[in-house]
């Protein structure tokens, strides 16, 4: 039997996002009912808009002075939907190990571009710093990570490790957690739209030598529909030939929200994957300081 012409990319593109979306409303299903078990958090004003706060999670029976490890995750949401609160069981298997972790929340477009964005999460990172010194919360090189939008986000924060030290951390972060990320902009369409945004562009980022305390570790599924899985494929081939320590982990027929089910479903298959590159860290175990 003769076949029929090969499926259009942008056709199977099309078919690949309603599959995303459709599949939002169990996703945030899930993700409620792992929220309900969640220690309670702090929210945090970096700023005087009600966009600019960022979340403060801290292990149960934790004491300010601690020494604790920390972590930043950015939400997803296309840069213009989702907020931390949402996003807060990503911060699970990070405060299963002891760390602190901040989810932070940023202006949105239309009224803000993309380097407002980019700008109110460098305010926050400075302001985290100094809460941590007013409060006597010992800092020290952070974890980042993201999914999405807030995957592209880590990216650039990761990639400029003078943002930090500027902003008062000891160090930039260890390690970045990338899932489902648009890192490659010449592959988002429009592209007249993202063309000129080179700066925040994370693949025109790359230091050569790269940072060499940096890890990166990147999921995605190969039919993501809202970005596309090269975005990941071309990111790490250019960490790879940048001397970056690196991995991708492929997630066979995993559309755009397959990368983020760990966060509230530890029996998914990159759950162990995601608390394995966090424990690598190695942080010093929690103490008085």
């Amino acid at each position: 039997m003769q076949q029929g012409p090969p499926t259009p990319d942008w056709t199977r593109t099309l078919h690949h996002g309603l599959r995303d979306t459709l599949g939002l409303p169990a996703y945030w299903r899930h993700s409620a009912r792992a929220r309900r078990s969640m220690p309670p958090h702090r929210r945090i004003p970096y700023g005087p808009h009600p966009r600019q706060y960022y979340l403060l999670l801290e292990p149960p029976g934790s004491l300010p002075t601690d020494v604790l490890p920390w972590a930043l995750y950015l939400h997803g949401g296309g840069w213009t939907f989702g907020t931390p609160e949402a996003f807060r069981p990503a911060a699970r298997p990070w405060l299963r190990q002891g760390f602190r972790v901040v989810l932070p929340s940023y202006r949105r477009p239309p009224t803000v571009r993309l380097p407002e964005i980019v700008a109110d999460c460098r305010t926050a990172v400075t302001h985290l710093a100094n809460f941590a010194r007013t409060t006597d919360r010992p800092l020290s090189a952070p974890q980042i990570g993201g999914i999405s939008a807030g995957g592209h986000l880590a990216a650039l924060l990761a990639l400029h490790p003078q943002w930090w030290t500027a902003a008062g951390w000891p160090a930039p972060p260890t390690h970045a957690l990338l899932c489902a990320a648009p890192l490659d902009f010449s592959l988002l369409r429009p592209r007249r739209i993202f063309a000129h945004r080179r700066a925040q562009d994370p693949i025109l980022q790359l230091a050569h030598p790269p940072q060499q305390q940096l890890r990166w570790l990147l999921l995605h599924g190969t039919r993501d529909g809202l970005a596309d899985y090269r975005h990941s494929l071309h990111f790490h081939r250019a960490l790879e030939e940048s001397g970056a320590a690196a991995e991708l982990h492929t997630i066979p027929g995993g559309g755009h929200l397959a990368s983020g089910r760990w966060t509230y479903d530890d029996s998914d298959p990159y759950a162990a994957t995601v608390a394995d590159f966090i424990r690598s860290a190695a942080p010093a175990p929690p103490g008085p300081a």
